[in-house]
């Protein structure tokens, strides 16, 4: 049977954050420069949980991401404000390289299917799989950019 299209293209993007984030010299990955308001290591914490939350409830399962990481990385936090010591870098990757598998097996054969909770105007796990990947690019995206804000600003300096 023929994979859903959503699924080649989460594990696809997830390839390329995993790939992005290897790129990322240690010493970026707390940096949040001018005009930006968060961190690459929030950025990649964020995009766990936001797929954590977006399908897991969904689905009547669990989430998966331990407290620590809705705390840190949910939607309106940032890095300044945090009195939490933040995830390892190494326990961030493990995760992203893990939830891929996690989500599609749960997700298997449910992409038509109404979700438990609808989310702003969506009712099926397909648009679920939408909203997530856009919001993943949309973090790489931001991840790219505030890497090269960071190498610009090194170079002046």
């Amino acid at each position: 049977m023929k994979e859903h299209k959503f699924f080649v293209q989460f594990r696809e993007l997830r390839r390329q954050t995993l790939a992005m984030a290897d790129s990322i010299p240690v010493h970026m990955l707390d940096v949040v420069p001018p005009g930006f308001n968060n961190s690459i290591r929030w950025n990649l914490g964020h995009i766990l949980v936001a797929w954590d939350y977006g399908i897991f409830p969904k689905v009547n399962e669990n989430p998966r991401m331990p407290a620590l990481y809705y705390r840190l990385f949910s939607k309106g936090t940032r890095p300044d404000a945090w009195t939490e010591e933040p995830p390892a870098y190494d326990e961030i990757i493990g995760f992203l390289s893990s939830q891929v598998d996690e989500i599609l097996a749960v997700s298997n054969g449910r992409m038509d299917d109404l979700i438990a909770q609808p989310f702003l105007r969506v009712k099926y796990l397909r648009g679920m799989f939408s909203f997530h990947i856009r919001e993943e690019q949309h973090h790489l995206d931001c991840i790219q950019r505030i890497k090269a804000a960071i190498e610009t600003s090194s170079v002046v300096n």
